[in-house]
C-alpha cells in the first residue's frame, strides 16, 4: 500500500498542488530504485515483493495523469466533448467521469446549443429543455422534438394521449428561450393542429420563443386524414428556412391540397413529399424572396402531369440553388424547369435514388440519352429571365449515355463546378469528349467523379484533363485546377493504386490538384 498521507487521493478526484506533485513523483522514483535493486537478486524469492512495488508505483502514476495535472486546457476538453455527443446521447454523461470534467461540460456553452427531446412513453420532458437551452447562454439554439412513442407511434392513434398536446411544451415555446432552430416531428398534421393550437390559443399573448425561430422543420409521417390544416396559419412569420415533409395523399387533386401561408422573410424552402408538380410550382410562386429550394421525393412517385409551353411561369428572381433530391427514375420532377424562371440561379443539384433501392412501376420514362432532361435544362437556359451563369452541377444516380450526357454539359459552358456522382454511364465518355469540336465546359475548375459503376477510367480523365492543358492558349486558357475521384474498391485490381498512375502523375505535373483513392 501506499503512504497514507496518499492514499486518501485514490478515492476521489481531487486535483493536485504543486507540493503534492513533486512529493509523489519522488515517491516513484524510490519505488523505482527499489525495483531495480531487487531486480538482480532471486526473482523467484522476490516475487511478491517486487509486484507490490510495481503495483504502488502504478498507484502513484495514476495520481499523475494528464487530467489530474490540468495538461490539457478546459476549453480543448470542451471542443473534445462536443464530438464525443451524438444524437440522443446525452451530454450530461460526459459530467459523470469525473467532478472537473463535469464543471467544464456544465460552463461550456456550446455542448448545450442543441437539446433532444428523443421518441418515448413518457411525457416530453420541458424541464430537461429548459435546463439544457439555460446553459447555452446566448448562443444559438437549436430544439429536436419528437412527439413519438417508443415504436415511432402517437397516441392519438389509438384514441390516447398526444405527446405534442401539452401545454408546457406550449408554454416553453412562446415564453421560453430565444430559439433559432426547431425540429418537430409527428406522427400526422394533427398532432401538430393540437401543439400549434395551444401556441396560438391567446392571441394577445407575447411569443417571444416562438416569434423568434428563424429556422423551423416540421417532419410528419405517412399517415393523414383530411386536408384541413390549421396548424399551417400559426408557423412563425419570422422563419427564414422552412422545411416541410408531408405525407402521401393519393388522388387528391393538386388545388385541394394544403397552401403554405405567406412568408415574407422566407429564403429557404425544403420540401419533401410526392404531391403534384403543379402544387409545387403553385407554393414557389408564392415566396419571391428564396434564395435555395430543394425538392424530396418521397415514398411514391408524383403524379404525372403534362407540362406544355403554355404553363404559366413561376418567376423566382433570387433564387441562387435549386436541388431535386430522391427523384423516381420513372417521373421525371425536371418537368418544372420549363416553368421556372431563375435569372440568378449558380447550383442546380438533379439526384435520382439509388437503382438498387428504386421501384420499378410503370410511368414515364426518358430515353437513354436523357432527351427530356435535356430539354428541361434547355427550356431553364431560354427565354426572359432564363439561367444564364450556372456555376455549379451535381448529378448523381443518372442513368445516362455518353452521348446525352456530352449532350447537356455543351449547353452549359459556364460551369465551373461538375460532379458525377455515382452515374451510370458507359465509359466512352471522356473518349468522346476528346473529339469534340468545340471545347467542353471552357470555364471548367473543379471535376468530382465518385464512380460505383464502374464508368471511368482514371488514365481516361486525366488524359482529357491532360490534353486540355496541353492545348490551351493565350485567348483560350485552360482553367482546370482539381480532379477529385473516387472509386468501389471492389471494381479494379487488387493492390491497385491509380492515385499513383502515369497518367495522374503527368496531370499533376501541370498543376492540377489530383485526389484519387477508394471509397466504401
Amino acid at each position: 500500500m501506499i503512504k497514507d498521507k496518499f492514499a486518501h487521493l485514490l478515492n476521489g478526484n481531487y486535483s493536485l498542488d504543486s507540493l503534492e506533485i513533486a512529493s509523489i513523483q519522488h515517491e516513484i522514483d524510490a519505488e523505482t530504485l527499489a525495483i531495480d535493486a531487487l531486480q538482480p537478486v532471486a526473482i523467484d524469492e522476490l516475487q511478491f515483493k517486487l509486484k507490490s512495488h510495481e503495483s504502488k508505483r502504478r498507484e502513484y502514476k495514476s495520481l499523475l495523469s494528464p487530467l489530474r495535472r490540468g495538461i490539457v486546457p478546459p476549453e480543448i476538453l470542451g471542443e473534445i466533448f462536443q464530438y464525443a455527443v451524438e444524437r440522443y446521447y446525452p451530454v450530461n454523461r460526459v459530467g459523470l467521469v469525473c467532478k472537473s470534467w463535469r464543471d467544464i461540460a456544465l460552463t461550456t456553452p456550446s455542448l448545450w446549443q442543441t437539446v433532444i427531446a428523443p421518441p418515448g412513453n413518457a411525457p416530453i420532458n420541458v424541464k430537461k429543455l429548459q435546463t439544457w437551452t439555460a446553459r447555452a447562454g446566448t448562443l444559438p439554439k437549436r430544439v429536436e422534438i419528437v412527439g413519438l412513442n417508443a415504436i415511432y407511434e402517437c397516441g392519438c392513434f389509438y384514441d390516447d394521449i398526444c405527446r405534442l398536446a401539452s401545454p408546457e411544451l406550449a408554454r416553453f415555446l412562446t415564453s421560453g428561450p430565444v430559439l433559432d432552430e426547431v425540429t418537430i416531428e409527428c406522427y400526422n398534421h394533427h398532432c401538430l393542429d393540437r401543439l400549434l393550437g395551444l401556441i396560438k390559443s391567446d392571441e394577445n399573448t407575447l411569443r417571444p420563443s416562438w416569434d423568434s425561430i428563424r429556422h423551423l422543420a416540421l417532419e410528419m409521417g405517412d399517415v393523414s386524414f383530411g386536408l384541413e390544416w390549421p396548424f399551417l396559419n400559426s408557423l412563425p412569420q419570422a422563419v427564414s428556412s422552412l422545411l416541410l415533409e408531408t405525407p402521401w395523399l393519393r388522388s387528391v387533386p393538386s388545388e385541394d391540397l394544403p397552401a403554405l401561408p405567406p412568408l415574407d422573410c422566407l429564403t429557404k424552402l425544403h420540401i419533401v413529399n410526392d404531391w403534384p408538380n403543379s402544387w409545387i410550382l403553385r407554393t414557389l410562386g408564392s415566396y419571391r424572396n428564396l434564395e435555395e429550394v430543394v425538392l424530396g421525393s418521397a415514398k411514391f412517385p408524383r403524379p404525372f402531369e403534362v407540362f406544355n409551353e403554355v404553363f404559366t411561369p413561376v418567376l423566382l428572381p433570387k433564387l441562387q440553388v435549386l436541388r431535386f433530391r430522391y427523384m423516381h427514375h420513372h417521373f421525371e420532377d425536371t418537368r418544372m424547369l420549363r416553368c421556372l424562371r431563375m435569372p440568378a440561379l449558380k447550383t442546380l443539384e438533379v439526384q435520382y435514388q439509388d437503382p438498387s433501392n428504386a421501384d420499378d412501376s410503370e410511368g414515364p420514362c426518358d430515353t437513354p440519352d436523357k432527351s427530356e432532361l435535356y430539354s428541361d435544362i434547355l427550356h431553364m437556359l431560354s427565354g426572359a429571365d432564363g439561367v444564364v451563369d450556372l456555376k455549379q452541377l451535381h448529378l448523381e444516380h443518372l442513368p445516362i449515355t455518353s452521348k446525352g450526357l456530352l449532350r447537356i454539359l455543351a449547353i452549359l459552358p459556364s460551369l465551373t463546378f461538375l460532379e458525377l456522382a455515382k452515374i451510370d454511364v458507359d465509359r466512352e465518355l471522356f473518349a468522346m469528349a476528346r473529339e469534340v469540336d468545340k471545347p467542353l465546359l471552357p470555364l471548367l475548375r473543379h471535376l468530382k467523379i465518385h464512380d460505383k459503376f464502374g464508368a471511368f477510367d482514371v488514365d481516361d480523365v486525366c488524359q482529357y484533363l491532360e490534353g486540355r492543358k496541353a492545348s490551351t492558349t493565350e485567348v483560350e486558357p485552360d482553367c482546370v485546377e482539381r480532379l477529385d475521384m473516387t472509386f468501389k474498391k471492389r471494381r479494379l485490381p487488387r493492390d491497385s493504386r491509380p492515385d499513383e498512375s502515369v497518367r495522374a502523375m503527368e496531370l499533376r505535373g501541370v498543376g492540377v490538384l489530383v485526389n484519387i483513392g477508394f471509397s466504401d
